[in-house]
């Protein structure tokens, strides 16, 4: 019998694999940005940049957090889960509702972590904080 925690993961070790790869190449591209904007010197805290940033930590934080925890927030939201024939529903559905809460304690952690990873960086780069 498979324990809940097995049965709410809805994505393949390849689908973790890609998803972790990519997290830590988004986060990577932001600290990178940040470090290039320290460089030179750049103190103007735009709203392009600032939206950027956040785009990057977000979505490298959400990425990093599904491969982690092997949830896809989409198929969770949708209740359904990978598959090599595209998506399948969930049979159960308390296992489809599990998912869904997982998918949004997902999104939530993963809009705090860019919204913090963006707030340190407004202040060690543009110090408007």
């Amino acid at each position: 019998m498979n324990s809940p925690i097995e049965l709410i993961r809805n994505i393949s070790r390849t689908g973790r694999r890609n998803r972790l790869y990519g997290g830590i190449g988004l986060i990577t591209s932001g600290v990178l940005l940040s470090i290039f904007l320290y460089i030179i010197d750049y103190h103007h805290a735009e709203n392009w940049i600032v939206l950027i940033l956040f785009g990057l930590y977000f979505g490298g934080s959400l990425t990093l957090l599904e491969s982690r925890t092997q949830v896809c927030v989409y198929h969770g939201i949708l209740g359904t889960h990978e598959s090599s024939n595209g998506m399948k529903k969930h049979t159960d559905q308390n296992i489809a509702t599990a998912c869904r809460k997982k998918s949004s304690v997902i999104i939530i952690q993963s809009f705090l972590v860019g919204v913090l990873m963006t707030y340190i960086n407004a202040f060690l780069i543009f110090e408007i904080i």
